[in-house]
């Protein structure tokens, strides 16, 4: 596949800068990307422990409910590649502004493995995650098919 974002990824490693400040998480929390010709799709945890066992396994309450909210992060919809710069329009989405939203990812290309780091993330109504992005968020990816 060479250089070509075809395929599907594992996530290796995510880093965080805030100013300074780099926080590793080496090796990541499962997570899997999925680049079809026109489509992707996109599910991992964003933190650096993995969430416990809901006490009743199959029925969260609701605290648990939220610890998984903030445990994953994951959307699905078509994307653009042009360059360096990955675009994916988002159709499906755990957040609801971000379904008919759009994230831009700088998108580095190695073989078998990619960088993206989140440069933008809008809602459908345009408005931007500036919360989120206060952070740089660099995702280390490889491929393993």
């Amino acid at each position: 596949m060479g250089n070509s974002i075809l395929g599907v990824w594992r996530l290796q490693t995510v880093e965080y800068v805030s100013g300074s400040e780099l926080t590793t998480i080496d090796p990541a929390l499962p997570g899997l990307f999925i680049f079809t010709e026109k489509h992707y799709s996109m599910t991992w945890m964003p933190l650096q422990d993995q969430q416990e066992a809901y006490a009743d396994k199959w029925h969260p309450n609701d605290t648990e409910k939220v610890q998984s909210y903030n445990s994953i992060v994951t959307n699905t919809g078509r994307y653009q590649l042009s360059g360096s710069e990955l675009t994916t329009n988002v159709e499906v989405a755990k957040t609801p502004a971000f379904v008919g939203g759009k994230a831009i990812y700088r998108c580095e290309l190695n073989d078998d493995e990619v960088s993206l780091q989140i440069i933008d993330n809008v809602a459908h109504d345009g408005t931007r995650d500036e919360g989120y992005l206060k952070l740089k968020t660099i995702l280390t990816l490889k491929r393993v098919e």
